[in-house]
């Protein structure tokens, strides 16, 4: 029944590369890339940000599906959950802005200033929790 192998696995590939395209338009609607190379200054290199998100999204899903051995042990284990953090840092505060959650808050406390400090301290416990989820192996 070797047949029944390869109906699922093309199914597989079929559903995840909808899910893929999804997710990447998902996040090019956010215009997270054009903002970040706003901020950053480095509108010149845009086309680097979206090869990045692109080749960074398939060797994240190749990973996934062949689950090599890497042995670099815990600094790329660090560097990896660097680059996470921050891109889901991005996404969610995106996100935020583009529902303008943050604006709308800030208007309804009547908040003035520190605007700078009440985002810090967000991507703080943001980074502590995840911190205490994996140090101590807290579970759901």
């Amino acid at each position: 029944m070797w047949w029944k192998d390869v109906i699922m696995g093309f199914v597989g590939a079929a559903a995840g590369f909808g899910l893929a395209g999804g997710i990447f338009a998902f996040i090019l609607s956010l215009k997270v890339v054009p903002r970040l190379a706003e901020v950053t200054g480095t509108a010149a290199h845009i086309t680097l940000y979206e090869d990045s998100l692109l080749m960074g999204g398939l060797l994240g899903n190749l990973y996934y599906l062949f689950d090599p051995a890497i042995p670099m042990g815990g600094i790329w284990t660090a560097v990896i959950g660097l680059f996470s953090g921050a891109f889901i840092g991005c996404v969610a505060i995106a996100i935020a802005e583009a529902i303008n959650v943050i604006p709308i808050m800030f208007r309804r406390i009547n908040l003035q200033k520190g605007l700078g400090l009440v985002i810090l301290s967000l991507a703080l416990g943001k980074g502590l929790g995840a911190w205490l989820q994996l140090a101590l192996d807290w579970k759901k």
